[in-house]
């Protein structure tokens, strides 16, 4: 692949401006990806890629050990652009890189990941679509808002009581309420002392002397 199709690829998938945007973020994920590879891996990727863009990781400091996070986290940090974007970013550009580079380079890129990084770097099916990425301001992300919808999170008005919680009734508690009930439960069901006493089924003024 050349330099003009692996920028190409990146730009359309990811929703870039254009080739020059492309390869600012590709440089930036390359040299993030060189920081956590081994030398003999970089060399492999170097003599696979074209000379403009292997020469991001000529200069890297290997060997460092990080997780996902932190390449996301490197890559937004170069790129000036916000995490979630990074993240995307990413994603898009790894997968142009596993189409680009050869099968043998892929396999020692995997085998030197680990997995949750390694996973990035799987070839698109040919018959694979794909969408831009923030291209469409009303995509339904999980950044974005929930699944389903088009208002992002901080719009949404969640149900603060269950079904049956008396948070939902007009009158909460309006069967026990002194205000608006014959008495306690004890006198509405007729149990108190004033209407009798225990064993009896006549009230106490009704009793004899």
């Amino acid at each position: 692949m050349t330099r003009e199709e692996l920028l190409s690829h990146v730009a359309e998938r990811g929703g870039l401006p254009g080739v020059e945007a492309a390869e600012r973020v590709v440089r930036a994920v390359l040299e993030v990806l060189g920081e956590r590879l081994s030398w003999p891996v970089i060399q492999a990727l170097v003599d696979d890629l074209p000379s403009p863009l292997a020469a991001s990781l000529r200069d890297v400091t290997p060997n460092q050990v990080f997780n996902l996070a932190e390449l996301h986290a490197r890559v937004a940090e170069r790129t000036q652009v916000r995490l979630g974007l990074a993240v995307e970013h990413t994603g898009v550009v790894c997968q142009v890189l596993a189409e680009a580079l050869t099968p043998g380079s892929l396999h020692r890129l995997r085998e030197a990941l680990p997995e949750p990084m390694s996973v990035l770097f799987t070839p698109r099916e040919p018959d694979e679509p794909f969408e831009h990425v923030h291209v469409d301001p009303h995509r339904r992300t999980l950044a974005e808002g929930r699944s389903g919808s088009y208002h992002p999170l901080s719009e949404a008005r969640p149900e603060r009581a269950h079904t049956h919680s008396v948070l939902r009734a007009d009158n909460p508690h309006e069967d026990t309420k002194l205000s608006s009930s014959i008495g306690f439960t004890q006198e509405r069901e007729q149990d108190t002392l004033a209407a009798g006493h225990p064993g009896s089924s006549r009230p106490l003024s009704e009793g004899e002397g």
